[in-house]
């Protein structure tokens, strides 16, 4: 007989899934580039979404042959000081829909967390910012585990802080290291198709183009899970 799963918990991933701040960070990554003598387009360097910032600098430092002169905190230095820049003069919003999912999950008694690359700290001024810190039980930070997204680090940490089995929860991604991480530590992954950076979300369990569209196919998606 097969094992019937009942879903308790979702994991959210912050950029690209609660507000779209990919494109803010990807244009502040190829100012950053620009001006220490390596021009990209924002198309080039998307390879790096999802992924701890570790991760980054040295991918980028493999694909842009940057030399160990400029050191791995002068690279995060570089792009952060733009990218905080910009995003820190913005007034940000909540994905479209998000809120109403949000609330759809509240009503149904789901328990929420947050599991991003990014810092703690970065991850709390985002919920305070667009005002949604009320929903979710955790935040969890890449700060928090050694190995980074696409290892399933991260969402073995959300488990095992959340108190859940595997198949109770889903994951919402929009990149293709978080799917990998999701998948990789048994979790079903849903790829979240609502940002402007488009990613390739084709590995994942179920994909939705925006929160609309999962409200409306929320009831269904679980009975397929049964």
């Amino acid at each position: 007989m097969a094992v019937m799963k009942t879903i308790k918990g979702i994991l959210f991933d912050c950029d690209g899934v609660l507000l779209d701040s990919e494109a803010i960070y990807l244009n502040a990554l190829v100012q950053y580039l620009a001006s220490i003598n390596y021009p990209t387009t924002i198309e080039e360097v998307t390879f790096v979404l999802g992924k701890p910032m570790k991760r980054i600098v040295a991918d980028l430092r493999t694909h842009f042959n940057i030399p160990q002169a400029l050191s791995d905190q002068q690279l995060i230095d570089g792009q952060r000081a733009i990218f905080r820049a910009q995003f820190n003069a913005m007034q940000l919003q909540p994905m479209n829909g998000l809120v109403d999912f949000l609330n759809l999950c509240r009503q149904k008694g789901y328990r929420l967390a947050i599991v991003s690359s990014s810092d703690l700290s970065y991850i709390e001024d985002v919920v305070r910012r667009l005002k949604i810190q009320d929903y979710f039980d955790l935040l969890i930070s890449g700060q928090m585990i050694e190995h980074g997204k696409p290892s399933p680090d991260i969402y073995l940490l959300a488990q095992q802080q959340m108190a859940l089995p595997a198949d109770s929860l889903l994951v919402i991604e929009d990149s293709p290291a978080g799917i990998q991480a999701g998948k990789a530590a048994g979790l079903t992954t849903i790829g979240y198709k609502g940002s402007i950076i488009d990613q390739d979300t084709s590995k994942a369990d179920y994909q939705v183009s925006d929160y609309h569209e999962l409200i409306k196919q929320f009831d269904s998606l679980i009975k397929q899970l049964h």
